[in-house]
């Protein structure tokens, strides 16, 4: 097909072929009308050039590039087009460079919030943020597709639907993959629906554990302070009436204030655990573990000697590591006096402490009544106790086990246990030697 400049030059060659032949002085209209026809092709491809040029141009500002200056040629207007349309171009690109500006902003903003953001544009995922890629296992894919195969979940799709068809804000709670979300659904534009996705996965678990842990604190405080009043109550009689009574209540009273000390003492513990990772990294200091066992061994002497269990050690020097002190006290304590309290008379607790390249490791080994093998998934839990009437008899909170996981994990480290029924226990327990953090 013929182009339209092509064709003008074709219709004034044709004209100026009519001219020459119809003209009775013939040379003469011949150069007349080739000198018109010279003229007439050279305006026209002048004029095709410079709208080349402008179409050129127009596609650069159009691929969202910054062209040069639009300089044309010719007449002045010609001239003034060219002025005209490079300061649209200008002001054109300064909107688009405003643009992504702000859309690479937004773009930041939404890719580090930690709840999942999600954009539905037309009924098609035009953009999802990594929180919401990792919480509906998107991957790298997922565009293009519809609500129901992004979200699977119906609850959630209808949401969606809702929100593009009313321009209503729609919230909605449902379950997926074991997860609590809690998702709302909002109008950004003519058929774009957004949709922010919460989990509340976490959130209720850790709200449950604090109740629960409020609800046991509360029993477990409870009991010994009832123990005390009644005991200071009926002491004020009995030390005129019966002094050899008196004497045995004030030793129930001195058993019930050290459990109720130890309850605080530990509580606290746990309070100061929970203190951010700045506090945990300035309080970290180089430790011992060998020189720390021994001390813990000499203060609980007492109390196994009146269990009637023996204390042995193998801690080699090398056993140092970068940590907590406090925290590394609370482990090797907690760990050898529940050994203690869970042993039997005659027998034995043995520490072991030595350095395995980057770790440390700590072993308690008893020879008490061990641990079924159903519970031994529990035992870590606050208050949780294996026998509860023996463990309170012993003076334990149910809080020592919870405090060493929570102590070694805080530090980057594991443990674990192994026992069996009627033979004893060993808690292990594997520390990084310059410690971390989680």
């Amino acid at each position: 097909m013929l182009r339209r400049t092509s064709l003008v030059v074709l219709a004034a060659a044709v004209a100026g072929a009519a001219a020459i032949w119809a003209s009775p002085d013939r040379p003469a209209a011949a150069v007349a009308a080739v000198t018109g026809f010279t003229i007439t092709c050279w305006l026209v491809v002048a004029t095709e050039r410079r709208v080349g040029r402008v179409a050129d141009w127009a596609l650069l500002l159009a691929a969202e590039r910054d062209p040069n200056a639009l300089e044309l040629d010719g007449s002045r207007e010609w001239r003034r087009l060219g002025g005209a349309l490079t300061a649209v171009g200008a002001w054109t690109h300064e909107r688009y460079t405003e643009v992504a500006t702000q859309r690479a902003r937004v773009e930041r903003m939404l890719d580090n919030l930690p709840t999942a953001v999600l954009l539905f544009s037309a009924g098609r995922l035009a953009y999802a943020n990594p929180a919401a890629r990792v919480l509906f296992s998107l991957g790298s894919g997922g565009e293009d597709w519809s609500p129901l195969r992004v979200l699977g979940v119906d609850a959630l799709a209808q949401a969606v639907s809702e929100t593009s068809e009313t321009g209503r804000t729609v919230e909605v709670e449902v379950r997926r993959d074991d997860r609590d979300l809690l998702a709302r659904a909002s109008s950004t534009g003519e058929d774009e629906v957004a949709l922010a996705v919460t989990d509340l996965t976490e959130t209720r678990r850790v709200e449950s554990i604090r109740r629960d842990f409020v609800t046991n604190a509360s029993h477990e405080l409870k009991t010994p302070v009832a123990g005390i009043l009644a005991l200071s109550d009926s002491l004020g009689f009995a030390l005129d009436r019966d002094p050899a009574r008196a004497r045995t209540m004030v030793a129930r009273l001195q058993r019930e204030a050290t459990r109720l000390a130890q309850l605080v003492r530990e509580l606290l513990d746990l309070a100061r655990m929970e203190e951010t990772v700045a506090q945990y990294e300035q309080g970290r200091r180089r430790i011992n573990l060998s020189e720390l066992v021994r001390d813990q061994m000499e203060r609980l002497a007492p109390l196994a000697a009146e269990r009637q269990v023996t204390l042995t050690r193998d801690c080699v020097d090398s056993a140092a590591l970068i940590g907590v002190p406090e925290d590394m006290r609370v482990i090797v304590a907690n760990l050898i006096e529940n050994g203690i309290q869970h042993n039997r008379p005659g027998g034995t607790v043995h520490t072991a402490a030595w350095r395995g390249g980057g770790e440390v490791v700590l072993e308690v080994i008893d020879t008490g009544l061990g641990i079924p093998e159903s519970e031994k998934g529990r035992i870590f839990e606050r208050f949780y106790r294996v026998d509860k009437g023996r463990s309170r008899a012993a003076g334990g909170t149910g809080l020592g086990l919870a405090i060493v996981r929570h102590a070694t994990e805080r530090h980057g480290g594991r443990v674990t246990v192994s026992s069996v029924l009627g033979e004893g226990s060993t808690f292990r327990v594997v520390l990084p030697v310059e410690g971390s953090s989680t």
